[in-house]
């Protein structure tokens, strides 16, 4: 008499049996379903190709090409549209009828990039005023953080960067105007002037 156990081992291997049997079959017993070598060349993995791999790529930034703008410690370049505003010493502005550019350096006494921005957004009206955007970079190498304040004055959009270096610190504020003259710059092309005058951030160690 055959145990249940026994009868259940002898159920399992021979469902195992079959399906290998039937697989082996579809795999083998047509010449339809043979591998085509060239449909294996092609699916072949990418990185075993000698081909070049050609991968999209965004439009280099060009710097902006204006006047100096310099402050203690670093420097800028304007947009080649801008004239000076005003020239405090260690403030400078720039603008045109879009757009403005403030540059000064920071008396922060944060030990950090994330310290320096929690205390300038308190100090500024909050977080609810100054909304906190991912860290930008400036003149390539620089670490930023990125603010934007929409609320505050209607007329404008108004976008602020701080950067730290060694025991200095910096502040960059670009506005935009609403309406600009002669006309109001697109969100694209918002960020062309702002990745434009960012490029050009160098320190005086640089």
């Amino acid at each position: 008499m055959t145990s249940r156990g026994t009868r259940q081992r002898s159920i399992a291997a021979a469902t195992a049996l079959a399906t290998l049997l039937l697989t082996a079959g579809c795999g083998g017993s047509s010449a339809d379903d043979a591998p085509d070598p060239a449909a294996s060349a092609s699916e072949s993995p990418a990185e075993e190709s000698s081909a070049p791999v050609t991968v999209p790529s965004t439009a280099a930034v060009e710097p902006a090409s204006g006047g100096r703008v310099k402050v203690p410690g670093a420097s800028m370049r304007a947009l080649d549209t801008y004239k000076q505003l005003n020239d405090y010493g260690i403030v400078q502005g720039w603008n045109d009828g879009q757009s403005a550019m403030t540059f000064s350096p920071s008396l922060t006494r944060a030990r950090s990039l994330d310290a320096f921005a929690r205390e300038w957004i308190r100090e500024h009206g909050g977080p609810k005023v100054k909304v906190r955007q991912d860290d930008a970079v400036a003149g390539g190498k620089y670490t930023a953080w990125h603010v934007v304040d929409t609320t505050s004055d209607p007329s404008q959009v108004e976008h602020d960067f701080g950067i730290m270096f060694l025991d200095s610190a910096w502040l960059i504020d670009i506005t935009f105007y609403l309406p600009g003259v002669p006309d109001t710059l697109t969100e694209e092309e918002q960020q062309q002037v702002i990745d434009s005058l960012l490029a050009t951030f160098k320190t005086d160690l640089d």
